[in-house]
């Protein structure tokens, strides 16, 4: 059985690690936590009234628009499983969870 000491020291081993895990995370992103939101709430919108055409066609628009650096949000968006605006909103979004 753990010592009350060890669980302690185990607890507080995992907060660094979350919070090491979220800098990095943070530290990767190529625009603002409050643009990735701001994406979202667009791409909710604009695939419920139009649905996805399986192409990152709204989120090009929203970056244009926001004059934001395409050329590093798409990769970023596909390594992390963000290949069309669905799947922006089904993979990406829930990444920023935490920052909610």
């Amino acid at each position: 059985m753990k010592s009350e000491e060890e669980k302690i020291r185990q607890q507080q081993l995992k907060k660094v690690f979350k919070k090491n895990e979220e800098e990095a995370f943070v530290s990767s992103l190529p625009m603002k936590i409050a643009d990735f939101f701001q994406l979202f709430d667009m791409l909710d919108e604009k695939i419920e009234d139009e649905g996805c055409d399986h192409t990152l066609k709204f989120t090009e628009q929203y970056l244009n628009k926001h004059e934001l650096t395409s050329q590093r949000v798409i990769p970023w968006l596909n390594e992390n499983g963000g290949y069309c605006d669905c799947e922006v909103l089904a993979n990406i979004e829930e990444k920023f969870e935490d920052f909610k």
